[in-house]
């Protein structure tokens, strides 16, 4: 079965990274079969480079692999993640003065709202 899996992966990804994805299939108690080896190759292709994306299912220690996963772009935003979006050093000096005009001015305001519903209370 092997020798079948690597006559699919071997002539894209090369015989060591062919090599390396039986291996880690086979390390998540998952082998990998001649079907799901074509699956999982069109899968690499359909991001643009095989190589590069079997190489990210490697370092993510992924049992399966889907295209859209590493294409979603660097604007995808999952709330369930924890991780927050990289911020350019532009964006970012933008949102703290952003934030500070809006404490500077909100508080002002605050504080007459405040005195106004102390006032209208007695």
């Amino acid at each position: 079965m092997t020798k079948e899996v690597m006559d699919i992966l071997s002539p894209t990804l090369g015989e060591d990274l062919a090599k390396d994805i039986i291996a880690h299939r086979r390390g998540k108690k998952c082998p990998l079969t001649a079907r799901g080896a074509k699956s999982l190759l069109r899968e690499y292709e359909a991001t643009g480079n095989a190589v590069l994306a079997a190489e990210e299912h490697l370092n993510r220690g992924w049992q399966g692999f889907k295209a859209e996963w590493v294409m979603k772009g660097k604007n995808f935003h999952d709330p369930n993640n924890p991780m927050p979006r990289q911020q350019s050093r532009e964006e970012y000096i933008r949102d703290a003065i952003r934030r500070n005009n809006d404490d500077w001015e909100g508080s002002s305001d605050r504080r007459v709202n405040n005195l106004i519903k102390l006032a209208v209370a007695k």
